[in-house]
């Protein structure tokens, strides 16, 4: 490759070529200009692959305005090309490698999230997904904040993933600088005794009887849907620490009114079926059965996470004391009593839940003649 010192008059001498001719300037290495037939082309080549990139045409550029930004770009490192490679490849690898060493639950929901709501872009090229398709797929959820937020945060974080080094799929991510659709609000709503009284009335019988379950013990949707027959021995429901928030088993006091709503479910592996198999009841499932009971009972603009706030707030109204109010609901203790005590205090739960029961029944009394 014929190499010059190129200045404006060496330049503007350089005759057009049928084909194309690369001069390389001997002053500033990497930086030269490329002679064809119609025009002449400033550029660099830089980088361990040797990549060459067009800065402008001549005319258009002056050599000294051409020579500025060759110094600019052989003074950072080339970006990464994109890799050819589709959206549900790429998203199969990330549920692999990111949540590798996840809770199996949480590795399950970001798949959910990411196969359900972004399955229209399953077979593009990653490196053809922009913001607006992006846009398009979230402003679909705009009717369910909550999953949007969370579908909007991990799909970020994929994209993220798909960014960093040593993958380097795609350049930048087409989330980059998008503002969440919705922010996390600290939630308020608690049920009244009127609409307490009117969803248990409305989830009488299987499946909607869960409701009722997560009504009696304040227990988290991701909790409850998976508890298994085998966790209840000797009146003592135990969900075990790999399926519960905060990593530590969870022991539930079974009192009389939830054996009886366990009991009105079918035999299987878990009470709460899914509808396919012997699998526990999904998210989606669940969120069938609440919206079924919301409408039966007719009440309004509640969430399955507000029974659990209702709970708590009638453990302070039943004058339980606080801690161990915040045991039922298997809430993280400090970090002291975490490492000292490990007493689980189950007599005092069952008085809590018992009391708690009464309290039920006294309010689904009222009324009747």
């Amino acid at each position: 490759m014929p190499v010059l010192h190129l200045t404006d008059i060496a330049v503007r001498a350089l005759k057009p070529t049928d084909g194309y001719v690369s001069y390389w300037d001997d002053t500033t290495p990497g930086f030269g200009i490329r002679v064809g037939k119609r025009s002449k082309t400033w550029m660099v080549m830089r980088g361990r692959n040797r990549e060459r990139v067009s800065i402008g045409k001549y005319g258009d550029l002056s050599l000294a305005e051409a020579r500025a930004e060759a110094k600019r770009l052989l003074s950072t490192a080339p970006e990464p090309k994109a890799v050819a490679l589709t959206f549900v490849k790429a998203r199969e690898r990330f549920i692999e490698e990111n949540y590798r060493d996840t809770k199996p639950r949480t590795k399950a929901e970001a798949e959910r999230l990411l196969k359900k709501h972004f399955k229209d872009l399953d077979h593009r090229q990653l490196h053809s997904i922009d913001d607006a398709d992006v846009k398009r797929e979230l402003d679909k959820l705009s009717d369910t904040p909550s999953e949007q937020l969370h579908v909007f945060r991990t799909a970020r974080c994929f994209f993220r993933w798909c960014v960093r080094p040593p993958r380097r799929y795609i350049k930048h991510s087409p989330m980059e600088g998008y503002e969440p659709p919705s922010s996390d609000k600290r939630g308020t709503r608690i049920l009244s005794d009127d609409e307490l009284k009117a969803v248990w009335k409305a989830a009488q019988t299987p499946p909607h009887a869960i409701i009722q379950l997560l009504i009696l013990w304040g227990t988290r949707n991701t909790e409850t849907i998976v508890t298994e027959r085998k966790w209840a021995s000797g009146a003592v429901l135990t969900i075990p620490g790999e399926h519960t928030k905060n990593g530590r088993d969870h022991s539930i006091p079974i009192c009389p009114l939830a054996q009886e709503t366990l009991d009105l479910f079918p035999e299987g592996t878990h009470f709460f079926r899914s509808r396919w198999g012997d699998g526990h009841l999904s998210f989606a499932g669940l969120a069938k059965i609440k919206a079924e009971v919301m409408k039966a009972s007719g009440t309004k603009d509640w969430q399955t996470r507000d029974l659990r706030r209702t709970f708590r707030s009638n453990m302070a109204r039943l004058k339980v004391p606080r801690d161990l109010a915040e045991l039922l609901i298997n809430h993280a203790p400090p970090v002291l009593d975490d490492i000292y005590d490990r007493y689980d205090r189950l007599e005092e739960k069952r008085e809590a839940l018992a009391k708690y029961e009464a309290f039920l029944i006294s309010l689904l009394a009222q009324g009747r003649t």
